[in-house]
């Protein structure tokens, strides 16, 4: 039988013969203007190729070999490829025993007790763990201190449980006095460095990484000090980065997390010594309203996280901002993890992204920003003297943040699009950490009880308003106002009646290019005859006299709304 291999019919074409096909798509017009920017930076293109990452010299090695980039492990457990960890905060409203009880009979295999709200004495945990099994399930400690961790190693002596799993996650003080305690622990771990937490007050990709391993070398002298030899140390750390609504930037992030630990094993000696890291899904992308888009923002962090390999994942519930979980919440949590790894079978594969041209490239340059972060600290003589540098570089990303979400750069489903004003924000809890999202909250909830309209003063026919008037009512919506359409027409004292009608105080002008140049001038006037105290047209601007504002895309409009409600003296 001959064996037919049409390959060889057609020659492979080169990357120059792909970029004018795609300008020839684009009607002429420059490929370049598919890239985009993000905030770290980096470019991010449409086409990446061999030239982009130099996949066939395998820079990345092998699952379970150094530098570890794609995985601590040769295989992956098809069974549990990482531990499924829930948090629970001590004194939180519904994070008890039955609750804790309800998750680990519910699939979650670790518990993340997170004491920032309340700390609690050995006799105290042991009520909360109350038919826990530990030696099964793992603990992970959270914003405890030495005391909590003395009451956790009591507990586990009372119960009479040796040597298993333990993540302490302890400052590097606090560790360094730590040292004797867990001499018979060799599965504990003593600290943790928390990229995370920098995450939290606004870092990006790059400062996480940078400054996770600036803590890291910190607890490593620390407890060198305290006796430890960095080599022995340094299976005692765990590595904490936050997973964000970004896939394939968190999947980067922990592929560049395992290179960049591995270069500090190097240095002290331990090259073979893989990463552990716990990976927690970002809290600074969720919001009060409309909350339940935040399952898909976990899902999403926690879909990149899966495939990146982490050793432990926690997802947020959606009602993690607000002032307490539920049990439905809670369960959606859990069964995020469970339904990655049971059914979509996430961690089947070793390594899904490597040999990416794109998530390699990427690796490598948030490996190469991360270090060099990282260097800038230590030059700085390192994390503890370098805080003013640290609070001023978080002070200018969280401004960053701020203007992408002011002009909708960044859109926040749910928030800053497409908002649903008949669904009650959540009531916030605690303090969160910056959030995206706070302060279209803060409009929102400042506008709950008096439920403001704007009148869309539509011009001209439904096909031509149409879109102005939709895009209108999305931007005035996100602040919280609702929006009374007109019916259209050109009569300009027509559209002034309408206005009356719908008890509003404000206005916006919605209408095709054509309808402005001949008639927003004339309607604007009778708008502001009829009583409106601020109009508004939805487009660039032009030259109208009794037009006050403009909204258009691009536009600063969390600016624009702050205005709106201070006009209608909804601000607090």
């Amino acid at each position: 039988m001959t064996e037919l291999k049409l390959g060889n019919e057609f020659g492979a074409p080169a990357e120059s013969d792909w970029l004018q096909a795609v300008e020839t798509t684009l009607r002429g017009k420059s490929v370049d203007r598919l890239n985009s920017t993000d905030l770290a930076g980096f470019d991010r293109q449409p086409l990446y190729t061999e030239a982009n990452s130099q996949t066939a010299a395998d820079q990345a090695g092998l699952p379970g070999f150094a530098p570890f980039t794609r995985g601590a492990a040769p295989l992956n457990n098809k069974f549990l490829p990482w531990h499924i960890a829930q948090r629970i905060i001590i004194g939180r409203k519904g994070a008890d025993n039955a609750a804790i009880l309800t998750d680990l009979a519910g699939g979650v295999s670790a518990l993340m007790l997170d004491f920032s709200e309340q700390e609690l004495d050995s006799k105290e945990l042991n009520t909360v763990l109350a038919d826990v099994m530990l030696d099964i399930a793992p603990l992970s400690l959270a914003s405890a201190n030495a005391d909590t961790a003395r009451a956790v190693l009591e507990l586990l002596d009372k119960r009479s449980i040796g040597d298993v799993p333990l993540y302490l996650n302890l400052s590097a003080d606090d560790a360094a006095s730590m040292v004797d305690l867990t001499t018979g622990r060799a599965s504990a771990r003593l600290m943790t460095s928390n990229g995370a937490a920098f995450h939290a007050q606004g870092a990006g990709v790059p400062q996480e990484l940078g400054w996770m391993l600036a803590e890291l070398t910190e607890g490593l002298r620390a407890l060198e000090t305290a006796g430890m030899d960095a080599a022995q140390t340094l299976p005692k750390i765990t590595l904490t980065v936050a997973a964000d609504v970004d896939f394939f930037a968190t999947l980067a992030k922990i592929r560049a997390a395992r290179m960049l630990f591995a270069n500090i094993a190097e240095a002290v000696g331990a090259p073979d010594t893989p990463p552990q890291i716990h990976a927690e899904t970002s809290l600074r992308t969720f919001s009060d309203v409309d909350p339940w888009v935040n399952i898909l923002r976990a899902t999403s962090a926690a879909m990149g996280a899966g495939i990146a390999g982490v050793d432990m994942l926690t997802v947020a519930p959606c009602s993690a901002t607000s002032a307490s979980d539920n049990a439905l919440t809670r369960r959606i949590a859990r069964n995020t993890q469970v339904i990655l790894q049971e059914e979509s079978h996430i961690g089947h594969v070793a390594d899904a992204a490597g040999g990416s041209w794109y998530i390699e490239n990427l690796t490598q340059q948030l490996v190469e920003s991360a270090w060099a972060e990282f260097q800038a600290i230590e030059a700085a003589g390192g994390l503890s003297a370098a805080t003013d540098t640290i609070n001023s570089a978080l002070a200018e990303a969280r401004a960053a943040f701020d203007v992408a979400v002011d002009n909708r750069a960044m859109p926040l489903v749910g928030v800053s699009e497409f908002p649903n004003l008949d669904e009650a924000p959540l009531a916030t809890g605690a303090d969160n950490g910056y959030r995206l999202s706070a302060a279209y909250e803060h409009l929102r909830n400042a506008a709950q009880k008096a439920k403001p309209k704007v009148f869309l003063a539509n011009i001209g026919e439904m096909a031509s308003f149409t879109p102005r008037s939709n895009f209108a009512a999305n931007i005035y919506a996100a602040g919280g106002l609702h929006a009374v359409g007109g019916h259209g027409g050109t009569d300009a004292k027509a559209i002034a009646e309408g206005f009356k009608k719908s008890n509003a105080k404000i206005a916006v002008i919605c209408a095709s290019d054509d309808d402005y140049e001949d008639h927003a001038a004339k309607v604007a006037a009778a708008l502001k005859e009829a009583g409106a105290t601020h109009i508004a047209l939805a487009g660039k601007p032009r030259d109208i006299v009794e037009v006050d504002r403009y909204c258009f895309a691009g536009c600063a409009a969390l600016s624009f709304l702050q205005e709106v409600h201070q006009i209608l003296g909804l601000s607090s």
